[in-house]
């Protein structure tokens, strides 16, 4: 037996499989799931920029979609167009006197994993309508 311990180095061929296959799954999640990850946060960057505006409290529905829509095609985003913008951004008016009015963006975005496995990405942000404040 101590003969045997001393012979046996390194990995095992099924042992390497094992760890090729491992690192294969992973890369093809990885490739699969970057896009949405990084749709989301171009979406993010693109709501940040309008809320951001200094007229932002001031702006009219078609006003906010309208930059919302020129951020996004900065960013190449291709689910959102002229047709279906109204789908996926509103403009919430509030309630009480005095707060802000909300911009929503909700949508759904589906990649394909494997086979009939997909990946399922579902993009709900409210974020209020407020401005720059001077000084910030």
């Amino acid at each position: 037996m101590k003969n045997l311990m001393l012979k046996q180095k390194g990995i095992t061929f099924i042992g390497l499989c094992f760890v090729l296959a491992f690192i294969a799954i992973v890369v093809l999640f990885v490739l699969r799931a970057f896009p949405l990850y990084n749709e989301k946060f171009q979406i993010t960057a693109a709501i940040n920029s309008v809320v951001s505006r200094p007229d932002a409290p001031e702006l009219s529905e078609t006003d906010v979609r309208k930059y919302f829509m020129r951020n996004i095609q900065i960013t190449n985003i291709e689910r959102f167009t002229d047709q279906n913008i109204k789908d996926h951004v509103e403009i919430i008016k509030s309630k009480k006197k005095g707060e802000p009015k909300l911009l929503h963006v909700h949508y759904e975005a589906r990649n394909k994993l494997f086979s009939d496995l997909n990946l399922l990405l579902v993009f709900d942000k409210t974020a209020p309508l407020r401005g720059s404040i001077t000084g910030e």
